[in-house]
């Protein structure tokens, strides 16, 4: 199930929830390291994808940052390889694509192969090298 949240008690208190059981992911996934809960009030879109039993599994962001939309997603440790990152990653492209936002960028660990694989499976292509460790990569749709 995809939740489409906003700056609700119940939304904070799910966003929470989830980023108190990613785990291990949130060694790759640094967005709320240095944010508060309440940047969602600046998005253009977030989701959480819950399981059966409501539990947050998933997240992911269209974020405006001057220029630039950001995308961000995570998926908690535990839930990895079962699709959910694809789920996510087609519900973000598709809502950018319907928002008529021409372009997407995000910024990934270069060590995580499977992330890198899975961005460029959404058509989105390495266009720099932040520094050693992290690759910038970019979406761009061609609007007719």
């Amino acid at each position: 199930m995809i939740k489409i949240i906003k700056n609700t008690n119940q939304d904070i208190q799910l966003l929470a929830l989830f980023l108190n059981d990613a785990g291990k992911s949130l060694n790759t996934f640094r967005y709320y390291s240095k944010r508060p809960l309440e940047i969602i009030l600046n998005h253009i879109y977030t989701i959480l994808i819950l399981n059966e039993l409501k539990i947050p599994v998933g997240y992911g962001h269209l974020d405006p940052q001057g220029d630039f939309v950001w995308l961000g997603i995570c998926v908690s440790e535990k839930q990895i390889g079962k699709g959910l990152g694809k789920m996510i990653m087609s519900n973000l492209t598709k809502k950018a694509d319907s928002s008529g936002i021409s372009e997407l960028i995000l910024q990934v660990d270069k060590q995580n192969v499977k992330a890198v694989s899975l961005y460029q499976k959404f058509n989105f292509k390495i266009s720099d090298e932040k520094d050693e460790l992290y690759f910038i990569m970019r979406r761009i749709r061609n609007i007719e």
